[in-house]
């Protein structure tokens, strides 16, 4: 069209042009005939990019999701953890007091049972006793009197 354009007669004492009628419509026929096509190609394109940035949006929302889930797995994990740690210095801290009450306790029995068998032990020390100086006192079954005392027996 330009072409024709620039290449016109021109109409004496104007800036108007006289143009072939018959070729400007035959162009023009074959603009109508190219354009469609090239309308088609131009949608066709604009589908397509808009179907690749569907799927990057959707990859990326797959990505992101990816991430995020695993982002709370790991927050998961460690506050798992930290309970799990906290839980295990408790039964700790719990298993050393009950250690050392059992420790208080045993040392509190044993403690009882020495005093229970030193008290055993000063009686029947104390009847031994008695029984050395009745033995010594009433001197010797024979009656020669000739035996010397027995020596006391000293705890």
């Amino acid at each position: 069209m330009e072409y024709l354009v620039h290449h016109a007669r021109r109409v004496p004492f104007s800036s108007q042009v006289m143009l072939d009628e018959v070729e400007i419509v035959e162009l023009m026929d074959e603009l109508r005939a190219c354009l469609p096509e090239e309308i088609k190609q131009a949608n066709w394109t604009v589908q397509e990019q808009q179907r690749l940035i569907a799927e990057a949006h959707a990859e990326a929302s797959r990505i992101t999701s990816r991430a995020n889930e695993r982002a709370e797995s790991a927050i998961q994990e460690h506050e798992i953890l930290r309970r799990v740690e906290r839980q295990s210095q408790q039964t700790l801290r719990e298993a050393q007091t009950r250690a050392d009450a059992i420790v208080r306790e045993a040392e509190a029995y044993a403690l009882e049972q020495l005093q229970q068998l030193e008290a055993h032990l000063s009686r029947t020390l104390a009847t031994v006793k008695r029984g050395v100086e009745a033995l010594q006192t009433s001197g010797p079954p024979d009656g020669r009197g000739d035996t010397p005392p027995a020596e006391p027996v000293r705890a």
